[in-house]
């Protein structure tokens, strides 16, 4: 890969205008169609209008999110750069922020510890507990992107309140089936908090791109996700513990439904504090909700606004197939594994397992906080995809100790989500789609789960003795087209965004203003028609497919 680049960028030459009757940008539709100015005026302007908004309206450069508003007309861009915003605030809203998702973290993580124990109590297959992991992936399939577009429009907060409900009531209806040990109860809870869990998650990373993008954001991310694996070391330590109190396993169920209890009044406290902060720092509800608040019911969500997000994030999302399910799969079963290779005892399974997300707490902020200050976040994709090519011929194809295999995987986990949470608001150049686009990236992420977790279990069914090793073979499969992806990702980074993923976040946005600002055309910024039909073409395939599956096998045939 080629040497840093120096923190200057010469931009991409500008296309050729077209006649000054044609308009350059988008159509309210979302389509590349040109349409025609109304007025005179609009013309000397470069389109039309924005009502009550100072800067100037955008000259047609076909940049995402340059030239059209929420509701159809010109959009004012937000350059993403909240550099105003005092540390106090934000510390605070950070402090009420990273809990939101922790109940729904230890409700998902609480499984894996658990398969021995689970497939013994309900007397179910590899196939049905996939179908468990799985679960809440189901719904997620699409409803993300929904709900990406309603929390641009609505606010985060709310959608955040919204899906805290459903978290709980999924929580309990899984204790609940702990007490009958019903297989579809099971299921059913982690299908509704399904609802939830994901949006929630996305609404968190709008809210962190709101109060510290242009200075921390890439570490807060990373200090948002070593949170998550503290509760996952949490989870993996006690969940075996738990189960064994007295002769009632449910309980490992139980604790984290009153998790997302907590969980839910720290929503409550955020909201308060949000509603008290001066007015210029509060995240930016949608351009239909900015004049009225309160009128909740009266807001309309337009769907056009996935025909807004440009065509490098598309490629993105199309070319991570499978890659997070890779590790979602090895994380789930790292405990049975180390069972049915090792002869490893169930607890001292747990424990090992628990230890793999240690070194990411650590990490994982500090390699947030070096894409803050370096840059040269899509190096590390390649860098995480071998390591996890390592990591699963020593776990699955080899006797050596589990925790060699464990502890490099902690250094990969540190790097695995922290790179894309990082790269997605540079790749998207515009604070108003943040949770469009993250709901979009949600919904693959998703869909991959619920493929590759079900289609894990039905291997192994089919594989003799009930062992791993076709599954791994299948794994390794995956990460090593991973650790092509990262040059890959590069060479269009600097022919399509001007590096700007190698450049510190400070120079990052900087390059997305003077783009705005000098109407300096980046390809990787333009809205492409086909490049996002082909790409929801082949998630509406993947979705058929996730749900195909998922029904054939939760069934149990």
């Amino acid at each position: 890969m080629a040497a840093p680049a120096p923190a200057t960028t010469t931009p991409v030459t500008p296309a050729t205008p077209t006649p000054a009757t044609e308009w350059e940008g988008p159509t309210p539709s979302g389509s590349d169609d040109g349409r025609k100015f109304s007025t005179d005026d609009e013309k000397a302007a470069g389109g039309p209008p924005v009502v009550g908004e100072n800067p100037a309206v955008l000259k047609g450069t076909g940049l995402a999110g340059d030239n059209e508003s929420l509701d159809g007309g010109a959009l004012v861009p937000d350059v993403s750069d909240r550099s105003d915003i005092p540390w106090r605030l934000r510390i605070i809203a950070f402090l009420l922020i990273v809990f939101f998702n922790t109940g729904a973290s230890y409700a998902d993580n609480v499984l894996g510890p658990l398969k021995t124990r689970i497939r013994q109590e309900l007397k179910i297959t590899n196939a049905q507990f996939g179908a468990v992991a799985s679960a809440n992936a189901l719904v997620n399939s699409i409803l993300p992107i929904i709900g990406g577009i309603g929390m641009d429009y609505w606010g985060a907060t709310y959608a955040a309140m919204i899906s805290c409900v459903f978290i709980c009531v999924g929580a309990v209806v899984s204790g609940i089936s702990a007490h009958s040990n019903r297989y579809g109860l099971l299921v059913g809870g982690h299908i509704i908090m399904g609802f939830g869990s994901t949006i929630i998650g996305a609404c968190q990373n709008k809210l962190y791109s709101h109060w510290f993008a242009g200075s921390t954001l890439a570490f807060v991310y990373g200090l948002d996700i070593a949170w998550n694996r503290i509760v996952s070391v949490i989870t993996r330590t006690t969940a075996v513990p738990l189960s064994n109190i007295g002769d009632f396993w449910g309980w490992a169920l139980w604790i984290p439904a009153m998790v997302c209890g907590f969980n839910m009044v720290m929503l409550i406290v955020y909201w308060w504090f949000e509603r008290h902060v001066p007015k210029q720092w509060r995240p930016v509800l949608g351009k239909d909700a900015r004049a009225k608040e309160g009128a909740f019911l009266k807001r309309r969500v337009k769907f056009n606004m996935l025909g807004q997000l440009p065509k490098f994030f598309w490629i993105l999302c199309s070319t991570q197939l499978f890659q997070n399910a890779a590790v979602s799969v090895y994380t789930s079963n790292l405990s049975d594994i180390q069972v049915k290779t090792r002869g490893t005892k169930t607890l001292a399974a747990g424990y090992n397992s628990s230890i793999q997300p240690v070194v990411p707490i650590v990490l994982t902020p500090l390699a947030g906080l070096f894409f803050d200050r370096v840059g040269w976040r899509v190096v590390f994709i390649s860098f995480t995809g071998a390591l996890y090519v390592i990591v699963f011929a020593l776990i699955g194809l080899t006797k050596v100790h589990p925790l060699v295999p464990i502890i490099i995987s902690s250094f990969a986990l540190s790097t695995n989500a922290v790179t894309f949470l990082a790269s997605i608001p540079v790749l998207v150049g515009n604070d108003r789609l943040i949770g469009t686009a993250f709901g979009v990236w949600k919904s693959f992420q998703n869909c991959n789960t619920l493929i590759l977790e079900v289609a894990a279990g039905a291997i192994q069914d089919r594989t003799k003795n009930q062992g791993y090793n076709n599954v791994i073979y299948f794994l390794i499969a995956i990460k090593s087209i991973e650790t092509l992806l990262g040059p890959f990702y590069d060479y269009l980074d600097g022919k399509w965004l001007g590096h700007s993923l190698r450049k510190p976040e400070k120079v990052r946005v900087a390059i997305r203003k003077e783009a705005i600002e000098k109407d300096i055309d980046y390809p990787g910024w333009r809205i492409s028609r086909w490049t996002r039909r082909a790409v929801l073409t082949q998630l509406s395939c993947m979705i058929v497919t996730g749900w195909t599956l998922y029904i054939v096998y939760s069934l149990g045939t």
